[in-house]
């Protein structure tokens, strides 16, 4: 649900502003409204708390990565502000977090063309430097060069070749040029050494190579050591942030010594406001939200809900006069994913994994998931749903219980009808189940969607709206209670008939009423014609929609198979005994762990889909509404 909200707009002196907007922040309960002219560029202190943050994030982006902790897992420091941000110690331990960082990248490429240059000179030894500066100045030059073993051994003894090393493959000589006369017609690739010795280079390499190792470890000390300060410096640069943006979101009044502030705050924090206020020397007035207003979003739900309100996080808050969405996402939501994989075994393993984020201990397993971290309690529900729609469906680790069950025991008819047809027809009870499931995922939608526009637009303009929830929702209840033989084929004819009737003054007469009023002629000719346009796109829509849902149980049927199918392969290299059972092992393991992530992929994405697409576009749900972000302390 939606929590209530009410504004207070109150002034300030603005010799008091700065201490009052900290005394704001520690009560933590306000959400500051943007007022005034807010066209004005950012002031230079808000643009460099902002650099500053960046700097400090990246920091422990890259102390993060050395540590492989979790941030949130360590203790929080001392940031040792004075003065000013900038010129406190911990912002200085970042500016050097930075230079060794910045040195670090720029010796690995050093130290790998001189280990290149190293490489190079190996072969040729100690060359003596004075003895060949002698043969310079008598007109004498060497050239190094490189061939082949069977070449040098059939080409070079009638050459003037001085074999300095060979290997395997090479042989690497030196001849010389007399007064600048070379032989060309020499077959040997000619090599340019670098001018430093080989001793020169070696020890460059030993030098960086050591002052890389010193930076290193200077960085992983301010790693285990001060990522705590780190952090709380992160922390205080967030508040200060905070309160810029505060400020810049309020305006000044009466000659620039007012300064006159607008924001929300939840109705059950009135009293602790009210008690703020009366121990500040400020005018407040507060009021509740009204149909103009931008009122931002806070959703309050039970603990089940709650884990599911990052859902509705990711598509976009409601507005205040719409209904929080997640109530009905959550149970839909879990049912869906649960339905897609379809697998008690699988269900274990996700609950076991949440339960390990729950307790902190997930990133020590083998598959980290970051990107679950925080989302234990969620990942336990979904997991536990999973394992009781998987013992329903009577699958566990692609194995079929109904082969485990004794065949007239009541388990093993129920196994049989889950995996037959639906009564009285062709189709899979299992496809036939997603199916209907989905209908009642649209009906709710669109009862949802009649309420909600009620709400807004009063009934005469939603008429329309209630005639289709009559026709469709009525329809389907009427056939459930005659094909279950609660209604007489006679009177299922006679309540078919009274709400078709119904159902059609409303969508094709009574669809625009305001238009009837105006222009009675004009809205008899114009409102058929909307109802039918309206018709079309209802009956293609829905049966899209509708269909939609089948993909619940073609995923469910897809990791089925593919568990099976490993299963079947493990199976079939295990009956060879020995060894072989340790390979057979290795399959199941292997397949199952596989078949597993892609399976948790699909079964998150596409109940995502079908709440985000299907059931928000058949509610009216638009998301558009701005979430509360109360001025407090990082």
């Amino acid at each position: 649900m939606i929590e209530k909200m009410k504004k207070l707009t109150f002034l300030v002196y603005h010799r008091e502003y700065e201490r009052f907007l900290q005394d704001l922040q520690a009560l933590g309960v306000m959400h500051i409204q943007k007022s005034g002219d807010q066209t004005m560029a950012e002031p230079e202190t808000l643009r460099t708390l902002r650099r500053q943050k960046a700097d400090v994030e990246t920091t422990l982006s890259t102390l993060q990565k050395i540590t492989n902790v979790l941030l949130d897992e360590v203790p929080v420091g001392n940031a040792g502000i004075n003065d000013s941000i900038e010129t406190s110690r911990t912002m200085k331990l970042v500016r050097r977090t930075q230079e060794i960082g910045t040195s670090l990248i720029a010796l690995s490429p050093q130290i790998a063309s001189l280990e290149r240059d190293a490489e190079a000179l190996r072969p040729w030894g100690i060359i003596n430097k004075e003895l060949l500066e002698k043969l310079h100045e008598a007109g004498i030059h060497e050239q190094y060069r490189i061939a082949s073993v069977a070449r040098f051994a059939e080409k070079f003894p009638e050459y003037a070749a001085f074999e300095i090393n060979r290997d395997k493959r090479f042989v690497y000589f030196l001849t010389f040029d007399i007064d600048g006369q070379e032989s060309e017609n020499i077959p040997a690739q000619s090599l340019h050494l670098p001018d430093k010795s080989l001793e020169e280079v070696e020890s460059e390499i030993v030098s960086l190579t050591n002052h890389k190792k010193d930076l290193e470890a200077e960085q992983r000390k301010i790693a285990e050591e001060k990522m705590g300060d780190i952090i709380a410096l992160k922390q205080e640069i967030d508040s200060a942030i905070a309160r810029e943006e505060a400020t810049l979101k309020t305006q000044r009044a009466a000659l620039d010594t007012v300064v006159v502030m607008e924001g929300w705050f939840p109705v059950r924090e009135e009293t602790a406001i009210s008690d703020f206020l009366s121990k500040e020397n400020t005018y407040y007035e507060m009021r509740d939200p009204v149909g103009t207003d931008n009122v931002p979003i806070k959703l309050h739900n039970n603990r089940f809900n709650r884990m599911f309100e990052r859902l509705t996080r990711m598509y976009g808050f409601p507005c205040y006069n719409e209904w929080d969405p997640t109530p009905i996402v959550a149970p839909f939501f879990t049912l869906f994913f649960a339905i897609c994989m379809g697998d008690a075994g699988y269900g274990l393993i996700i609950m076991l994994y949440g339960f390990l984020e729950m307790m902190g201990k997930a990133r020590k397993t083998p598959i980290v998931g970051e990107m679950l971290h925080g989302c234990g309690d969620m990942v336990f529900a979904l997991g536990a749903a999973t394992a009781l729609v998987g013992l329903a469906l009577g699958t566990f680790f692609g194995l079929s219980l109904i082969d485990f069950v004794p065949a007239n025991s009541p388990l093993h008819s129920y196994y049989e009808f889950v995996g037959g047809n639906f009564p009285g027809t062709t189709y899979s009870f299992q496809m036939a189940g997603a199916i209907l499931i989905g209908v009642v995922h649209l009906c709710i939608a669109m009862m949802v969607k009649a309420i909600l526009f009620t709400k807004k637009e009063g009934l005469s303009a939603t008429l329309s709206t209630w005639a289709w929830n009559l026709l469709l929702i009525g329809g389907i209840i009427v056939g459930t209670l005659f094909m279950v033989g609660t209604l007489s084929a006679e009177t299922t004819r006679m309540i078919v008939i009274a709400i078709g009737a119904v159902s059609a003054l409303g969508i094709y007469f009574l669809n625009n009423v305001g238009r009837l009023k105006s222009s009675p002629i004009k809205g008899i000719i114009i409102n058929p014609l909307a109802g039918l346009y309206d018709t079309y796109n209802m009956a293609s829509g829905l049966l899209g929609d509708v269909l939609s849902y089948v993909r619940l149980y073609a995923l469910c049927l897809a990791g089925g198979a593919l568990g099976s199918a490993f299963n079947q392969i493990g199976d079939m290299i295990a009956v060879n005994g020995g060894v072989a059972i340790v390979g057979a092992i290795v399959i199941y393991f292997i397949g199952h762990l596989l078949n597993l992530l892609l399976s948790a992929i699909s079964a998150f994405v596409h109940p995502l889909r079908l709440n985000f697409v299907e059931y928000f576009k058949n509610s009216g749900y638009e998301g558009k509404g701005t979430g509360y972000s109360p001025l407090k302390k990082a």
